[in-house]
């Protein structure tokens, strides 16, 4: 099943499966990754993540209903039953109340028709013209702003990896054998790859130990295709001398990482990011 890392703009987070993303419930705009990927990308963009972004949808379109019938039902009075009519109201006073208003309205209307046509057109002042705001574009702009924000953090955070990749990436032995005159045979050496990268080489010098210290003969193990977040080894030469070995990474190369490694040749003086390749 495949894994998912999902980044909030400050650390990267995972990893989760499809019902964990879910309960989480990202975003269309949430930067994702898995494995296989060249660099990060949105939920979005991912046809099996669809069914579960978080999103919200409008409601329908509100319609006044039609009136399906203007004539009430035919009433059949009741027998033995006598209906009486309310009071009719006396409607003089609301009648005087709406002919002064009315006329009041009039007034009104005629004294802003005539100060329209005598009062001289003013000057627009731009100075106090509002802003009409373009949301659309003002929301677009802010989703790009935040994209390269994560991609800002993201190129920063993988430079610091490249810069600092011995500690990610370690290498140790298995338990060898060790001949009883001396000798070394059935030795592995494991790279442990902590990255969220896939590895395409690490080049690991493997140095056998005599027994007054020094070094009987060095020789070079080459691991390929180290998953991310995993650990890989390889079998080294058996030697007949020697009563221990001392195992070093000397060289990585990665592609999704853009990392050239290589400890023996010495960074560029002021350059930030010394082992960044194509």
């Amino acid at each position: 099943m495949r894994k998912y890392f999902i980044h909030n703009g400050q650390t990267e987070k995972g990893p989760f499966d499809i019902d964990q993303l879910k309960e989480l419930q990202i975003a269309s705009e949430t930067p994702i990754w898995f494995e296989g990927m060249q660099n990060w990308t949105t939920a979005g963009t991912i046809p099996e993540l669809q069914s579960i972004i978080n999103s919200y949808g409008l409601p329908p379109k509100f319609e006044i209903p039609l009136q399906t019938t203007t004539i009430p039902p035919t009433f059949y009075k009741p027998e033995n039953v006598i209906y009486e009519l309310p009071a009719k109201k006396n409607n003089t006073f609301r009648n005087v109340f709406i002919g002064i208003g009315a006329i009041g309205i009039i007034y009104l209307l005629a004294a802003i028709f005539l100060n329209a046509n005598t009062t001289e057109a003013q000057p627009f002042n731009t100075e106090t013209a509002v802003e009409v705001i373009d949301e659309p574009a003002v929301r677009l702009e802010y989703q790009e702003a935040e994209k390269a924000k994560v991609n800002e953090d993201i190129t920063a955070k993988n430079r610091e990896i490249r810069n600092n990749i011995t500690d990610y990436v370690n290498v140790v032995t298995n338990t060898y054998s060790v001949d009883a005159l001396g000798g070394i045979t059935n030795l592995d050496v494991v790279i442990q790859n902590s990255t969220l990268f896939l590895l395409d080489e690490v080049f690991v010098e493997v140095t056998y130990i005599k027994e007054n210290g020094n070094a009987f003969k060095i020789e070079l193990v080459t691991l390929y295709n180290i998953p991310a977040k995993q650990d890989k080894s390889a079998s080294a030469p058996d030697s007949e001398r020697g009563l221990s070995v001392e195992v070093k990474v000397i060289g990585i190369r990665s592609k999704k990482l853009k990392l050239c490694y290589d400890n023996a040749v010495a960074p560029e003086v002021g350059n930030v990011d010394p082992f960044y390749c194509n």
